[in-house]
């Protein structure tokens, strides 16, 4: 008959260890791992030559933004189609959504219904501070969110109310602002 191991128990205990604790860390690890999330890039042109035909209003998209800039969001609904989270718009709405070189996601969002409305949720309840500016030919209000992590330039023309928002300074907020063009309406 064969006598007990004296180190039967640890090891036993580490195989057991062993057998746990790996599953745990392999799940983990392949969690764990940063692929090139880079969302792919829209077709601008062909979304604001359909808000060309529809809106009643010249819709703003950027030009001309040089190396590393992606669109990643362009669209248009009409009021009471289907917009963004599939709910209906609300005025006739308008966003296009850009990633910067730096991966900071600049948006522009248009509406001719509920300005107010449209200012609170795209400058995160923010604020009016210091001066005006005017650039892309628009006369532009400064907004910061509470938080200071979210700046907006706001312009109002009549009912049409446009909201560029960024998690960035005025200075680049503005540079992008200046790139912006306007499609007039065609239809």
């Amino acid at each position: 008959m064969a006598g007990r191991n004296p180190n039967a128990r640890s090891r036993d205990m580490f195989i057991s260890m062993a057998v746990l604790v790996l599953p745990v860390l392999l799940v983990v690890w392949l969690f764990s791992q940063e692929g090139d999330v880079r969302p792919e890039p829209v077709d601008v042109a062909s979304v604001v030559e359909r808000a060309q035909t529809q809106s009643p209003y010249p819709v703003l998209y950027a030009q001309d933004l040089g190396d590393g800039w992606q669109p990643v969001r362009a669209t248009w609904a009409a009021s009471g189609d289907p917009f963004v989270t599939s709910e209906p718009a609300v005025g006739n709405s308008w966003q296009v959504g850009y990633l910067s070189p730096r991966e900071v996601y600049f948006e522009v969002l248009q509406r001719d219904s509920q300005g107010d409305t449209l200012i609170a949720d795209a400058t995160r309840e923010g604020a009016r501070i210091g001066e005006g500016v005017d650039l892309a030919g628009l006369s532009w209000e400064r907004y910061e969110s509470g938080d200071g992590r979210t700046r907006s330039l706001v312009s109002t023309d009549g009912d049409v109310t446009s909201v560029v928002s960024a998690d960035t300074d005025f200075a680049e907020l503005e540079a992008f602002t200046s790139a912006l063009v306007e499609a007039p309406p065609q239809g």
